[in-house]
Order: C-alpha cells, then sequence, then structure tokens
C-alpha cells in the first residue's frame, strides 16, 4: 500500500475519532436533557394511560346511573299520589268485598316523613276468614300503585256459628314521592354605589 494512502487513512481515522470525541463532550449536556425529556415523556404516558382508564370507568359508571335513573322514574310513577293516598279506604273497601272479607274499621295513622316520600299509613279491622283473607292480600299485591301491608293481627273468635272465624287488624301505608326541594341558593346584594363627587372649578 502507498505510504502517503496510509498516511491520509491514518490522519482521516484520527481526525473522526477526535470529532467523535468532540460531539460526544459539546453533546454530553443535551444527553441529560434528553434522558430528562424521555423520563418526562414516560410520565405523561402514564397519565395518558390513567386518564383513558378513568375515561372508560366514566363511561360505565354514566351507563349505570342512567339505568338507575330511569328504574327511579318508573318507581315514581306507580307511587301513589296525595289523591290517591285519600282513596285508600274506599279502595281497600272494595278490594275487601271482592275477596269475600267483612271491613269494620279504619282510622289514619300519623304521617311518616323520609327525605324522598311520606308514608301515610290507615289501620283497617277486618272480619275474615283464612281463605278469604289469602284472597284480599292476592288482590292487595295487583294494586296498580305501590302500598304496604304491615302489623297484620289476627284474633280467633270462639263463637264457632260465626260467618268469619277471624279478625284481623293490619295497616295498610301508601308512599307519596315529594323528596325534599334543593337548598336555596344565596342571594348576593350588589355591593352600594359609590357617590360620585361634583368637581367644582
Amino acid at each position: 500500500m502507498n505510504p502517503q494512502l496510509q498516511k491520509q487513512i491514518g490522519v482521516g481515522a484520527l481526525a473522526g475519532i477526535i470529532l467523535a470525541g468532540l460531539i460526544y463532550f459539546l453533546l454530553g449536556g443535551k444527553r441529560a436533557e434528553l434522558e430528562a425529556v424521555n423520563v418526562d415523556v414516560k410520565t405523561l404516558q402514564d397519565q395518558v394511560d390513567k386518564g383513558k382508564l378513568l375515561k372508560a370507568s366514566y363511561e360505565k359508571l354514566r351507563e349505570e346511573v342512567a339505568k338507575q335513573d330511569k328504574r327511579i322514574e318508573e318507581l315514581i310513577k306507580i307511587m301513589p299520589s296525595d289523591t290517591d293516598a285519600g282513596e285508600i279506604p274506599y279502595r281497600i273497601k272494595k278490594i275487601a268485598d271482592d275477596a269475600g272479607i267483612d271491613q269494620v274499621s279504619f282510622s289514619l295513622k300519623p304521617e311518616r316523613k323520609d327525605s324522598y316520600y311520606t308514608e301515610k299509613p290507615v289501620e283497617f279491622e277486618f272480619r275474615v276468614g283464612y281463605h278469604a283473607f289469602g284472597q284480599f292480600a292476592s288482590l292487595i299485591s295487583g294494586y296498580e300503585k305501590i302500598i304496604n301491608v304491615s302489623n297484620i293481627e289476627f284474633n280467633r273468635k270462639t263463637d264457632s256459628r260465626s260467618v268469619y272465624p277471624a279478625t284481623v287488624r293490619c295497616t295498610i301505608s301508601a308512599f307519596i314521592y315529594n323528596p325534599e326541594p334543593p337548598p336555596a341558593e344565596p342571594v348576593n346584594k350588589p355591593a352600594p354605589a359609590a357617590k360620585a363627587g361634583v368637581k367644582e372649578d
């Protein structure tokens, strides 16, 4: 090989090494910046992934809330109104007649208010046959509005000649939907306007 060519190759290789060293030295600070940027990118990517998971959870939760709202709307439709509650003693009398039991009396009991409804209980007394009372309970379960039968007390009659072998006391309650209104927002009074001074010449 030509000595001149060898010398040129050696000089070129040496220049390349020196150039690479200079580049490495000069870009030393940039490498630290690049590493910091890579860390930031990873942190941002983690936050983006977390945000995607939160969004997916939010969408699922929103769908569930919409389903529950629909169910609540359906329940509200079958809750009695004040008018329905007022008619309950007469409607129950009709159901009792259809079941073949005798309504002896009824009395209104104190209302019980809750956050979303008011319970309006009515206590009834019936003269009944056991099978007929079962028929009555079945007809009550088919009532078109939400009512509840509770505190059922049977008393067997000692007179075997009676058409009705027992008396029953029970409470039948209507639940009227009446959520509490949202709290009123405070009224912000405007600050009194400053009086403009009259400038005299």
